[in-house]
């Protein structure tokens, strides 16, 4: 299973130092979850100060730096400031395109620890929400970019399915990973135009893909072919809920099967002159959970009179439980090669060092507390919602006092909360608020 090389012996002699860098390294990692804890405690509790304040710092961290931004972008937009939300958005985009391609150092070393010791470069499911609240931070904003969010989105997830569909033997489906709500804003915003109503029903048509049984939709592709955006006098207002809390990684184990073995065989065979063992204990790994919903729907009364509710246009925790499937035996693998590693790194400092009984123990005792340190990657986006739902208002132009409240089986189970709309003829305005529970966090924004 193991040959011993010149590169072993290499690896043997530094073995204690790597050692007590793996314990330090992972020591500092295997908390990540408890400081992330204060932070987002405070913003479900709607104390967005302290929740900013303590992300802030963290922000600072290395490993939790791309995570404790993305958390702060959402602090931000609730707090009604869209444009800091929008670059804090941008700025991890970039970071995560950069990582992309990894140094090998970046990469060797965490085969002396696990994937916390990487720079976080994010799951598949969080890449695209990163374009959905680009494209909703900017709509808060002045709108500029919003459309082109979406397009990137759109061009996102292509690349991500041609890159993972090259190690499956069963391709995915071309509309793997979409967030619904992305092609749905984007034909949202070219039917308001007013003359690219082809455009606005390709789109609606590609949500409704996804979405074959919502009521919605129907409505809106109908509109885009007759170019009736609203009637003379009217303006639109688009109501975005942000329903429950969203999904996050908690630590698991899982046994390894034979597609895992391969991969790992892949990996092995690039870093070194090892190979894998046919079989190996489970191996910790990251898995996906969700809170269930308190209520069902956001109710929407307008100047007093009951209008319609909110509906589910974006499933958070389907699209991370299914992105995170798709991606689960490449995290497996790396997790055994790792584990050979290890194992194998062991064995050659024996062999190197002629080790006795004693010796030899040592090593054994040494090897196991390594192997003991290492825990599965749980860095994500915290602060996310479980849903992401729309409702559609027409209305005159002219201002109007919109009331929002939490419904449950059709009855109100929450308390109301209000905001002003001014609304302007042939145009759409967008109001977003967040319930992670029955009481929303922060503000009701508004677009500009």
């Amino acid at each position: 299973m193991f040959r011993y090389t010149t590169a072993n012996k290499v690896a043997a002699i530094s073995l204690i130092a790597v050692l007590a860098i793996a314990l330090v390294a992972q020591t500092g990692c295997s908390t990540h979850t408890k400081r992330l804890q204060a932070p987002r405690h405070d913003f479900f509790s709607n104390d967005l100060p302290a929740a900013h304040i303590s992300l802030a710092k963290l922000s600072k961290k290395r490993q939790d730096h791309s995570v404790a931004e993305l958390d702060l972008a959402i602090v931000d937009l609730f707090r009604g400031d869209p444009i800091t939300a929008e670059r804090r958005l941008r700025e991890v985009r970039a970071e995560w395109e950069e990582l992309e391609q990894k140094s090998l150092v970046e990469q060797t070393s965490s085969y002396l620890t696990d994937d916390s010791a990487r720079k976080y470069s994010g799951e598949v499911y969080e890449k695209m929400l990163i374009g959905v609240f680009l494209t909703l931070s900017s709509l808060m904003n002045d709108g500029v970019d919003a459309e082109s969010y979406t397009l990137q989105t759109l061009n996102e997830q292509q690349e991500i399915v041609a890159k993972i569909n090259e190690k499956r033997e069963e391709p995915l489906s071309d509309l793997f990973g979409i967030p619904p709500v992305v092609p749905y804003m984007r034909g949202v915003m070219r039917e308001a135009t007013f003359h690219d109503n082809d455009d606005a029903l390709r789109m609606y048509q590609l949500t409704s893909a996804m979405l074959p049984e919502h009521p919605q939709l129907l409505t809106d592709m109908q509109r885009a072919q007759s170019g009736n955006h609203s009637r003379p006098g009217n303006g639109v207002v688009y109501v975005i809920a942000l329903v429950g809390r969203g999904p996050y990684k908690i630590e698991t184990t899982a046994p390894v099967t034979q597609a895992v073995l391969l991969q790992a065989d892949q990996i092995v065979s690039m870093l070194g002159d090892y190979s894998v063992p046919p079989t190996l204990a489970p191996i910790k790994i990251p898995a996906m959970s969700c809170p269930p919903k308190q209520f069902d729907l956001i109710g929407l009364e307008v100047n007093g009179q009951p209008a319609t509710t909110t509906l589910p246009m974006t499933d958070l925790e389907r699209i991370a439980a299914e992105t995170h499937e798709a991606q689960l035996p490449s995290i497996m693998a790396r997790t055994v090669a790792r584990r050979v590693i290890k194992k194998g790194t062991i064995y050659a400092a024996k062999s190197q060092m002629n080790a006795g009984n004693l010796s030899s123990i040592a090593l054994d005792v040494a090897g196991v507390a390594w192997e003991a340190t290492e825990s599965a990657d749980t860095r994500c986006w915290g602060l996310l919602p479980r849903e992401i739902q729309i409702a559609r208002l027409e209305l005159p132009t002219g201002q109007h006092r919109i009331a929002l409240e939490p419904i449950t089986s059709g009855r109100p189970s929450g308390p109301k909360t209000f905001c002003t709309v001014d609304v302007q003829n042939a145009r759409n305005t967008f109001v977003m608020g967040f319930w992670p529970d029955k009481q929303p966090v922060g503000q009701i924004v508004i677009s500009k």
